[in-house]
This record gives structure tokens, sequence and C-alpha cells, in this order.
């Protein structure tokens, strides 16, 4: 049996229908999905990586000068690629993007140059934290945590920091993230055998820049959960889907899920539910 691994988007995917959580982790999604929706804060936060990954102290205001050169390079990547595309609404749709990831970055510094540059940091740092949870068969399996947090820290006391990068302009947008959060504190403590002393969102865009996500053991246990909720549900090949279509308008798997599968009725005739 290959190891089972899982990431925040995956979870949080199977959560909201366990068809389509199957359908992505075969790869099923349809092609030449647009990304405009989220290129503003790709922007932002490969700006604010290569800025941190070169030598930020000595390029104290340079990120601003990086935005256009870094929108070029990644609409290229998304278009070059095979995991969608990224066309502009309009005319002054670039201009308007470069706009507000300037103004993104220029107000991230400040946080930048507190919380994280005078410490041990890694910008994009790529994770994988294994775990044993129980196991349908009984006994236990191992499981991988894995993706990429924005910003881990390591502050003088030897304790663990995580910063994710936000462009948003929803000073409310903080109450969707806890989730992800408290799932990189999990991680943070099977790695490093203690958890975060201090998580949070850097929101540049938000009268609050600087939002800190507390991370309690009820959430982590309420997390550890959902990670083996799922990973039960893999293992017992569960994979219905959901009940109700309050999801499914822009499901992008809905072509391949069996909700939606061509029943045949008859000679030549089919209907599509």
């Amino acid at each position: 049996m290959s190891t089972l691994w899982i990431s925040w988007s995956a979870l949080r995917t199977h959560e909201e229908c366990k068809q389509k959580g199957y359908l992505t982790r075969a790869k099923k999604r349809a092609p030449l999905k647009d990304t405009r929706a989220f290129f503003p804060g790709t922007v932002t936060d490969r700006v604010v990586r290569d800025w941190l990954q070169d030598d930020p102290e000595a390029n104290l205001g340079a990120m601003p000068g990086m935005v256009s050169e870094i929108m070029d390079r990644e609409r290229e990547l998304i278009n070059e690629g095979d995991q969608g595309v990224m066309i502009w609404k309009n005319k002054a749709d670039r201009a308007e993007v470069e706009k507000a990831c300037i103004e993104a970055v220029t107000k991230i510094e400040p946080a930048l140059l507190k919380y994280v540059v005078p410490f041990e940091f890694q910008a994009d740092f790529r994770f994988k934290a294994p775990v044993q949870l129980p196991h349908p068969n009984g006994g236990t399996e191992e499981v991988v945590l894995n993706g990429y947090m924005d910003i881990i820290v390591k502050d003088s006391k030897a304790r663990w920091w995580v910063w994710d990068v936000k462009h948003t302009r929803d000073n409310g947008y903080w109450r969707k993230t806890a989730g992800q959060i408290g799932f990189y504190d999990v991680a943070v403590e099977i790695m490093f055998g203690q958890p975060t002393i201090r998580s949070g969102l850097l929101q540049p865009l938000c009268d609050e820049r600087v939002k800190p996500i507390p991370v309690s053991a009820e959430t982590r246990a309420t997390t550890m959960t959902r990670i083996a909720a799922m990973a039960w549900d893999v293992w017992s090949d569960d994979k219905q889907p959901r009940r109700d279509n309050t999801m499914c308008g822009f499901c992008d798997v809905k072509h391949a899920c069996s909700k939606f599968a061509p029943v045949k009725t008859g000679k030549n005739r089919r209907i599509a539910f």
C-alpha cells in the first residue's frame, strides 16, 4: 500500500466532498482553469519569498521594484504549465494588479523586519511530517502531512512561529484560515517536538496587518481528529459524493463525478442528473 499524503488543501477538499477529494487525488481536475482570482496573491507571495531568500537587510525597499518582473514570470509559468491559465480581465487589469501588489509588498516590509528577518527563518518551507494513525484493518499506518508554509521562524529561544502571507483586503478573511494555521501547527509539533509559540497572517492590505491566530491544545486535537477521519475514509475506499449540490456548481472535477454521470434509460436515451 502506498503512503497516504495529506495536505491542508486535500483535507479541506475531502471534507467538502469525499468524491471530489478522491477525484482530485486521481488528478481528474478539468484542464485550463482560469487562475486570475489567485494571481495577485501568488505575485505578492513570490515577491516576499524571493526578497527573503536573497539578503533582505541589504535590499531594504527593493520589493516594489520586483513586482513587474515577477508578474511576468509567474504568468508565463502558469500558462506554460498544465494546471490552468492566467487571463487578464481587461486592458487595465494588469496595471491594477501591479498597483495592488506594489502596495502589499510595500506595507508588509515592516512586519517582515520585526517578526522574521531578526531570527532564523525559511521562506516557502516545504514540509513532510509523518504520523501513525489508526487503520480500518487494525493497527496503525503512516500518513505524511505535507505542504508549504510561507514563512517559518525559529526565534532566539528556539521557539517556532509560522506566518502565512495573504493578499486580501477583507478584514474578516482570517476566520477562513484558522484551520490552515492549525494544520501547520500540528505539522510543526510532529516535526520538531513542540507546537508553534505564535502563528498568524501577514495581511498588509487589511487594517490589522499582522493578525495572530492562537492555536490551542483543543484545536490541535480537533485537527488531528479531522486528519485521522480523512485517512480512515481513504483507506476504507469511502468516496461517496456530497448529498446536496451546494458545492457542485463550480466544482472542477464535476465532469468526472459519479453523481453527474449519465444514466442509460433505454435504447439511445441517456439522462444526466
